[in-house]
């Protein structure tokens, strides 16, 4: 999973209440129903298939990224993933692939996609995997390496391994309402990654169902310098 990219979920903001549309009676427009609270970290990370929402563009003033829930082949298996498209078409741009297990939750990898072929694919090694059990306040240090091979081009084959840590921290529950969709409980995790002199820590908004609804990313001195947040959600869990 890349840490200083893209991606994933949003939410939309229907027409108020009647009155601030121009017309109808006082009452106020019906809000969205909120996801179910997360009874633990391991739950925030649960995938539903089929899931679709838009992310607002992180460079602000772009179109919206539409995204969705998918269970699909990765790595010779079927796993659950989260598929950014270009804007609001269905041409591919990125996919990040994460399951929950019996010991954790495993993250695969991603592709990353060119005119909606894919370009390039990074897998991660088995050390990126979260305990499920991880409490508000506590940190996991995850040290894994990811292999990366150019699918397409004059390079079409080639593979580089890159050796990578990481530290993820548990800041704790936080319910959010994002353009009038309420998130409960979703886990607020920082990530920072060694090495990384360039780039500081980022922050992550996990929910049940969704993935990331929405992120932040900063520089080395602590400004944010691209953040992303659901805009609107097209198809919900059904839990919700």
């Amino acid at each position: 999973m890349k840490f200083q990219t893209q991606t994933l979920m949003l939410t939309a903001t229907l027409c108020a209440a009647l009155a601030a549309c121009g017309g109808g009676d006082d009452e106020p427009a019906p809000s969205s129903p909120a996801a179910p609270a997360a009874a633990t970290f391991g739950d925030c990370f649960a995938l539903s298939e089929g899931v679709a929402y838009t992310m607002s563009d992180p460079d602000q003033g772009g179109a919206d990224d539409a995204n969705t829930v998918v269970k699909e082949s990765f790595e010779g298996a079927t796993r659950t993933a989260v598929v950014e498209m270009v804007n609001a078409t269905t041409t591919r741009s990125a996919a990040t692939y994460w399951t929950t297990e019996s010991n954790g939750i495993r993250f695969w990898g991603d592709l990353v996609y060119e005119g909606g072929v894919a370009e390039q694919k990074a897998v991660h090694s088995a050390g990126f995997l979260l305990p499920l059990n991880v409490a508000a306040g506590q940190s996991a240090n995850l040290s894994f390496t990811d292999t990366v091979t150019q699918l397409t081009g004059p390079t079409a084959g080639q593979a580089e391994t890159i050796a990578r840590q990481a530290t993820w921290t548990f800041e704790g529950f936080e319910s959010l309402t994002l353009n009038g969709h309420a998130f409960t409980n979703t886990c607020r995790v920082k990530v920072a990654e060694a090495g990384n002199t360039e780039d500081g820590p980022s922050t992550f908004w996990f929910a049940r169902g969704f993935g990331i609804v929405k992120y932040q990313h900063t520089n080395a001195a602590g400004q944010v310098v691209e953040s992303s947040a659901v805009v609107t959600v097209t198809k919900s869990p059904l839990e919700w």
